[in-house]
């Protein structure tokens, strides 16, 4: 019989127990599947393990190795492959670009080839031989099957401009340009040079350079030629400036190329016409239309400049002295001053825009009136500050008037004629008559040009010097 729930029963169970523990093997976990699981082990954490041994309840921390990644670790991770990706595009993009471009070259390359094959082509051609190949500067002479004659040249949807200079040079010479060879003797070979730039390659164009020899006696040695570089204010070589030659080989026009030269060969020896005229330009007389007459020699180059450039305009403003009138119809004459000269432009208004003028780079000094006793530097006094004239540009300057005071008591207009006490025997004056407007009350205060007037009303009339030094006068009229 077997009695339980005593003491000494709970010590001999304890003993057993611990026995059997003695007896698991080292390395190897004791076993406790045969006691019983409470029922909210269920409920437990995953990475907590609890155990009963000898009816205590032992909890123990486990550790996995794939327990995952924290939260920085994840955005480091995710940065470097940023970096990564952000480098992979870079590269590719510029293989992409540089294949691109590699593609775009080659094809620049077989348009310049092709322009010089059909140059050269035309220039040794029996029936139409050299002088069918146009001299100077042309446009995309040559158009691709199915495109506009004059317009770029479009491949695979990119456009193509091909330009070719061709001129004439003689023998031995060193020169870039016809127009700078030094030489005026005989023409002997064509400088053919072709360029083509493309969208995005405009930096670095594709060119090609030929030189062609007519065969002997193509050309008569009675011919002669005319070169002539254009240049702008700055004396930079004009590119594109249409020229037109009349004379005895009736009438040509051709364009300037990069170096500003425009040739034209083989022309009959005689007197020609040589012209530019361009809106908006002038050459460095003020003239839109530029001509000059050159003569040709048979065997012989004539060479020769201009200057021509885009027009400088000035708006220009007549001030005087607080409580004095302008003249009432101001037709006053202009002066340009510059170290080359002086020119004159006519007009009227009180406010009035000269246009057609030099854009001499140091400015222009101007002032009003055209005697030398109207110019305040020939008094001993200054002129306006110098007003900046640039190509293609409008600037604002104000001339100054002399203040003058005229008392009168008749009834009528009140005239002002230029008397200069300063002339130049070789080139006299004329005369200038300003309407000065009626006095209201018996006086008229009023403003003319520097110099000596004389001042009219009726039968009257009396002299009167303007200087900047004498300040507003009066003058009074019997």
């Amino acid at each position: 019989m077997v009695r339980g729930g005593g003491r000494g029963d709970h010590r001999g169970a304890d003993r057993a127990d611990r026995a059997a523990d003695d007896r698991v093997p080292r390395g190897r976990g004791r076993r406790h599947d045969h006691l019983p699981v409470p029922a909210d082990v269920h409920h437990l954490r995953p990475d907590r393990v609890t155990v009963l041994a000898g009816g205590t309840r032992e909890t123990r921390e486990t550790t996995h190795a794939d327990d995952g990644f924290t939260l920085i670790e994840v955005i480091v991770a995710f940065a470097l492959f940023m970096v990564l990706l952000g480098s992979s595009t870079v590269v590719l993009a510029a293989t992409q670009d540089s294949t691109r471009d590699n593609s775009r070259r080659t094809a620049a390359i077989n348009l310049a080839a092709r322009e010089l094959a059909i140059t050269a082509d035309t220039f040794n051609s029996l029936l139409r031989g050299p002088e069918e190949v146009a001299v100077n500067q042309v446009l995309n002479p040559d158009q691709l099957p199915g495109g506009t004659p004059g317009e770029p040249l479009v491949i695979d949807n990119v456009p193509y401009t091909v330009k070719r200079t061709a001129q004439w040079a003689a023998v031995g010479s060193a020169a870039s340009s016809t127009c700078d060879d030094g030489t005026s003797s005989e023409l002997a070979y064509l400088r053919v040079r072709v360029e083509v730039t493309w969208p995005g390659g405009e930096d670095h164009p594709v060119r090609m350079t030929t030189l062609m020899t007519p065969l002997k006696g193509t050309y008569s040695s009675t011919d002669g030629h005319i070169g002539l570089k254009v240049i702008d204010r700055d004396g930079v070589p004009r590119a594109g400036q249409s020229v037109t030659i009349s004379g005895p080989s009736g009438t040509r026009t051709a364009s300037t190329a990069e170096d500003g030269c425009v040739l034209f060969a083989y022309v009959s020896p005689g007197t020609y016409t040589v012209t530019l005229n361009t809106s908006g330009y002038v050459d460095i007389a003020g003239a839109v239309s530029s001509s000059r007459t050159v003569t040709v020699t048979a065997g012989q180059l004539w060479r020769g400049s201009v200057s021509y450039d885009r027009a400088a305009r000035m708006a220009v403003h007549f001030t005087t002295a607080p409580g004095y009138a302008l003249p009432r119809a101001n037709d006053l004459p202009l002066m340009f001053t510059t170290s080359a000269g002086s020119v004159e432009r006519t007009g009227s208004g009180n406010n009035r825009t000269v246009s057609d003028l030099w854009p001499y780079a140091s400015g222009y000094e101007i002032w009003a009136g055209h005697c030398l006793d109207n110019d305040p530097a020939n008094l001993g006094e200054a002129r306006a500050p110098v007003a900046v004239s640039d190509p293609g540009t409008t600037t604002s300057i104000e001339v100054a008037l002399a203040p003058l005071t005229v008392s009168w008591g008749g009834a009528g207009a009140i005239t002002a004629v230029s008397n200069p006490s300063i002339d130049n025997p070789q080139s006299p004056c004329a005369a200038t008559t300003v309407d000065l407007g009626t006095p209201s009350g018996g006086v008229l205060a009023t403003s003319l040009p520097y110099g000596r007037w004389t001042i009219k009303a009726g039968s009257a009339s009396k002299d009167v010097t303007l200087t900047q030094a004498a300040g507003p006068q009066t003058v009074s009229l019997p």
